[in-house]
């Protein structure tokens, strides 16, 4: 449907409104889908969200607890690697101090029921990873910091 832009304590997310009737929307936000019951005031003022729900998956599967982690603001050095889409990091195979090689498996990304390999972009030392398995980044997210070496 319709995509939004909104900011929460300073913090700037993108939702998709993916189906809407008059007491339920299905939003699709950093790659979860969450149900948001919505009640109507018994005044004219428009309904406001009641409940949000767990995010729900598209397979029979146990619901999903994934924590949404926000884009950091800011600039990234040269050795950041960032997400080139929106997904659920899955496997970090990587330690803090690790050294590794340009073009290495530094984290496996899961977008559109597939897993990403994402790379280093040069070679150096791991010195910061911003998420954890189980994270759902947004697109141009930090996931981790390698200082040249």
């Amino acid at each position: 449907m319709k995509n939004y832009k909104f900011t929460i304590d300073g913090e700037a997310f993108t939702a998709r409104i993916v189906e809407h009737t008059e007491d339920k929307v299905i939003v699709d936000l950093n790659g979860n889908t969450y149900n948001v019951e919505l009640t109507p005031e018994e005044s004219a003022a428009p309904a406001v969200p009641a409940a949000i729900s767990q995010p729900v998956q598209a397979s029979a599967a146990p619901t999903s607890t994934r924590k949404v982690v926000p884009a950091v603001a800011g600039s990234i050095s040269a050795g950041g690697v960032t997400a080139p889409i929106p997904g659920v990091v899955v496997q970090i195979p990587v330690a803090t101090g690790d050294k590794v090689s340009e073009g290495s498996v530094v984290l496996v990304l899961e977008a559109m029921k597939m897993e990403n390999q994402i790379s280093a972009v040069i070679d150096g030392t791991i010195s910061r990873i911003a998420v954890k398995v189980g994270d759902s980044v947004a697109d141009g997210q930090l996931l981790i910091q390698i200082e040249a070496s």
